[in-house]
């Protein structure tokens, strides 16, 4: 080809090259600058604005456009956070390269402040030394202070909050995994300060009664990357037992990789002795419920043993040689029917009755027995009781829970052995003015004492005995309820206790209840048996017997028929209601059991007396005295307990009949 051919100039490779990188490296800057998080002002070497990003013009409220060209001095407009002194960039402080990021705020036209960090970088070329400037990065730092003030937040939460936080490391070889955190709800369970416990294992909560299988399960779901939760018996720092409740989670760095545990404990020890207490209460009540079905059922039986032995006994002549074993035959009778009522005793306890006027010598007299029974044999019990009766306005239920809660705790004081005394006697209203606090009313009150010689309680414990759940016994062997519900019963009753003990020395405590004044005229009274023959009946009364035990009803009405009774008898309601819709004489008394299968007596009783409303009723059962409360009954009612005797059945039924 000739030279002359050439129609232009020749441009070297290396020419064209080099316009393309600068090309891209330009297009580069300006991405670099457009897309960072952080404003950005390219500034020349007399501190004009060359460039600006939108994250800057955000920042500083200014427009990208109008700021190109102008002074930074006209666009920065921040202050100092402290001093508010407006910032001059060409102060030689922050013209410094070593200096870290400077702290300012500035404001938007509407007033709000922006608190921000800036920094001024040099921005050297060397190649071509007079398009040297500077790089000024502005950062917002209003997110980080929302970010910092939540984390505050979430610290103070974590801290106050009642349960117990942890924060372990990944080590839980043996579930003994190191502590890096504690918050307060730690130390409020457990009495461990935080400087006690970090660097340390978690296993420092564990002792003798650990369940180490519980551990171990937990350790194995822990190793699976799994939330883990239980209960276990945990110790705090003075070694005292509690009930441990947690859950352990795991926490995330990287995917899938766990740097930390986060442990939640609660104490639930008070959760778990009321539920036992619950299930305790209820497993009482089943049997206060059983006990009272057998000792009915078993009434019914005695009833009739004694009645018949009352009736072969009064036919038999003194000179019989078999009268003995009659005689004999009773008294055992009379000793289960003893049985039978300190059964139902036991299950009156799980009622909520109202009080009721007593003698509190003879309640105590009737449970000498039972609290005799509750103490071993090397402990030796002194009875002291006022010889005529001290009448108090108490259920009797609550007395005798007061009585044996007082033996057991007794008993228990003295693991090898002593003396217990109680005594009752009463106490007038001057001597009470002496004995009792200034708030409590001058007056006669009945005075319990009971006395032990055990190992005694400190002053400490006896300043917390009365409370709810305070116990000094082991686990599973107290539930810290027996003396504050002596406490509550006390107080219910306008009563005073106290209790005085030396280490060492036994325990005395002493309850002081309101006496009341019961007339001698008031007094239940006692008819006088007489002889069988002024027994029997001189006028022929008809008598209707509903008994739904068909043994006892044909026990009572064979025995009234003895004693000169026409008797009508059955064991149905519907068959008495059946009778009186006959055209027959009318009955002159009703005796009904108070607990029928299809009716109960008192409504048999109420639907009987509007068609003969001069007609007499005697009620019977072989329930306590407190199951009266579901019977609707008259104030007036007279009531035969079983087992009763003939004589007692006799008096009754004439004392009746003539009113």
């Amino acid at each position: 080809m000739n030279q002359d051919q050439t129609t232009g100039p020749t441009i070297a490779p290396e020419t064209h090259s080099s316009s393309q990188d600068l090309l891209k490296a330009s297009l580069l800057a300006e991405s670099l600058l457009e897309f960072s998080s952080e404003g950005i002002l390219v500034l020349n070497r007399t501190g004009g604005i060359e460039n600006i990003n939108n994250t800057a013009c955000g920042l500083l409220n200014v427009d990208q456009s109008e700021s190109i060209g102008k002074s930074v001095a006209d666009v920065f407009n921040a202050y100092h956070p402290t001093t508010h002194n407006r910032i001059d960039l060409s102060d030689e402080r922050y013209r410094n390269p070593q200096l870290a990021a400077a702290q300012a705020y500035v404001s938007n036209k509407q007033g709000q402040q922006t608190h921000i960090s800036f920094q001024l970088r040099p921005n050297t070329n060397t190649v071509y030394p007079e398009l040297s400037g500077a790089l000024l990065f502005i950062r917002d730092l209003s997110e980080n202070e929302i970010t910092e003030a939540q984390i505050r937040l979430i610290a103070t939460a974590l801290k106050s909050i009642g349960e117990a936080v942890i924060i372990t490391d990944t080590n839980w070889n043996k579930g003994d995994a190191r502590i890096l955190y504690t918050n307060d709800g730690f130390t409020e369970i457990t009495g461990y300060s935080e400087s006690d416990v970090i660097g340390k294992g978690l296993s420092l909560l564990n002792g003798p009664n650990t369940d180490q299988s519980v551990i171990d399960e937990m350790v194995e779901d822990i190793e699976q990357g799994q939330t883990t939760a239980g209960e276990s018996v945990g110790y705090r720092k003075d070694g005292a037992e509690f009930i441990l409740a947690w859950k352990i989670f795991p926490v995330y760095g990287r995917p899938g990789e766990i740097t930390n545990y986060v442990v939640i404990q609660r104490d639930v020890s008070q959760i778990r002795r009321l539920e036992q207490d619950l299930f305790q209460s209820q497993k009482m009540e089943a049997v206060g419920r059983l006990a009272g079905g057998i000792a009915h059922d078993f009434n019914n039986i005695l009833a009739v043993i004694l009645s018949f032995s009352d009736l072969v006994l009064d036919k038999t002549d003194d000179t019989n040689p078999h009268k003995t074993y009659l005689e004999e035959i009773r008294k055992a009778a009379e000793r289960a029917a003893d049985l039978t009522q300190q059964l139902l005793s036991f299950s009156r306890r799980n009622k909520n009755l109202k009080p009721r006027i007593l003698d509190a010598v003879a309640v105590t007299r009737d449970m000498q027995k039972i609290l005799q029974r509750l103490i071993p044999e090397d402990i030796r019990f002194h009875l002291n009781f006022k010889e005529s009766p001290i009448h108090i306005n108490i259920n009797r239920t609550a007395l005798e829970q007061i009585l044996i809660n007082f033996t057991t705790n007794a008993r228990d004081a003295m693991p090898n052995g002593g003396e217990v005394s109680l005594s009752i006697q009463d106490c007038n209203a001057d001597e009470s003015d002496k004995l009792l606090p200034e708030y409590m009313e001058r007056q006669d009150y009945m005075v319990l004492t009971f006395q032990d010689n055990g190992m005694g309680i400190d002053q400490n414990t006896q300043r917390h005995i009365f409370e709810p759940f305070f116990t000094t016994k082991e686990t599973g062997k107290g539930t810290g309820l027996g003396l504050s519900t002596v406490y509550g019963i006390v107080k219910q009753s306008n009563g005073h206790i106290e209790v005085s003990s030396e280490i060492g020395q036994g325990t005395q405590f002493r309850i002081f209840i309101p006496a009341i004044n019961v007339k001698r005229d008031e007094e239940p009274k006692q008819v006088a048996p007489g002889n069988n023959n002024s027994l029997s009946s001189k006028s022929r009364e008809r008598i209707l017997v509903v008994e739904d035990d068909e043994t006892m009803c044909d026990c009572i009405s064979g025995l009234l028929v003895q004693y000169n009774y026409e008797v009508f008898s059955t064991n149905q309601a519907e068959d008495a209601l059946d009778f009186f819709e006959q055209p027959e004489p009318p009955f002159d008394l009703l005796i009904t059991d108070l607990l029928l299968p299809r009716m109960k007596g008192s409504e048999l009783a109420k639907r009987l007396l509007e068609v003969a409303p001069e007609m007499k009723v005697i009620y019977m059962t072989g329930y306590s005295d407190e199951m009266l409360v579901d019977f609707d009954l008259p104030d007036d009612a007279v009531v035969l307990k079983k087992p009763f005797s003939l004589k007692s059945a006799l008096t009754a039924i004439q004392s009746m009949l003539r009113t």
